[in-house]
């Protein structure tokens, strides 16, 4: 922690005007939550599939032979996709008749086939404080933290996270083109539960410029790596007024 307290003082007076009041060390809390859900991949509708998913809307189609009669296609071939076309909810059997699922009235008025891929997981690093996931785990090179640290003085943050912003996330995260150019998407989330809660060290400067004749707070993100300026503005918003008083004996405008 030293090591990196240093770097970053040196930096900070590296402008001659600068002067370091006080320094801190303190942490801010993230939950760290496994979660596990399913994509869909799509696909844009063939030719073939589009003709048969019409029969079975507009003709009552008991048995693969008649599709091959239709549109003078192998036998064996259309019942191979008839057969997938069950396993993905596109058609069922009501009373000997194949007939199209909602499912399948659905894509084939979009035009776009989905098949649901296996159930998947994945954590997701959420700061309480900053109400906001962060797109990394833990840095390897994170200092860790003393024992004697304390927490985040501010931190009047309630939680809003379910599973709508779950899927938000996620979304981001994961929706992708797979290696055959298919678009592959996050349908659902099956569960979200917090796993642990990580503690955060984040290296507190109170600076003074002496040519502005202002007060003014950098805080050091380790998790991050960078300059956190949601909580800079926090605290400056918090404690300028005081600083101001107490080095200086005046009130801040």
């Amino acid at each position: 922690m030293d090591k990196v307290m240093n770097r970053l003082r040196a930096g900070l007076l590296e402008n001659p005007a600068v002067v370091i009041k006080e320094t801190a060390v303190w942490h801010v809390p993230v939950k760290i939550f496994d979660t596990s859900f399913t994509r869909v991949k799509r696909s844009k509708m063939d030719i073939l599939m589009k003709m048969m998913l019409i029969a079975f809307e507009k003709t009552d189609i008991r048995r693969a032979a008649n599709i091959t009669e239709m549109l003078l296609v192998e036998e064996l071939f259309v019942a191979d996709l008839m057969e997938d076309m069950q396993r993905r909810g596109l058609i069922h059997l009501e009373k000997s008749i194949f007939k199209l699922t909602r499912k399948g009235r659905e894509q084939l008025e979009s035009g776009i086939i989905e098949e649901a891929l296996d159930e998947e997981g994945a954590e997701l690093y959420y700061s309480v404080t900053h109400d906001d996931f962060w797109p990394k785990t833990r840095n390897e090179s994170m200092p860790d933290l003393d024992e004697e640290g304390s927490a985040y003085r501010y931190e009047h943050a309630k939680e809003h996270v379910d599973e709508a912003r779950i899927l938000e996330v996620l979304s981001k995260q994961q929706n992708r083109l797979d290696e055959k150019g298919f678009q592959t998407v996050v349908a659902d989330v099956h569960r979200f539960e917090t796993r642990t809660i990580e503690s955060v060290p984040c290296l507190e400067f109170q600076l003074y410029n002496k040519e502005q004749d202002i007060f003014y707070a950098r805080v050091w993100n380790t998790w991050l790596e960078r300059w956190d300026d949601k909580l800079e503005k926090q605290i400056e918003e918090e404690d300028r007024v005081d600083w101001r008083k107490k080095w200086m004996g005046v009130e801040e405008e």
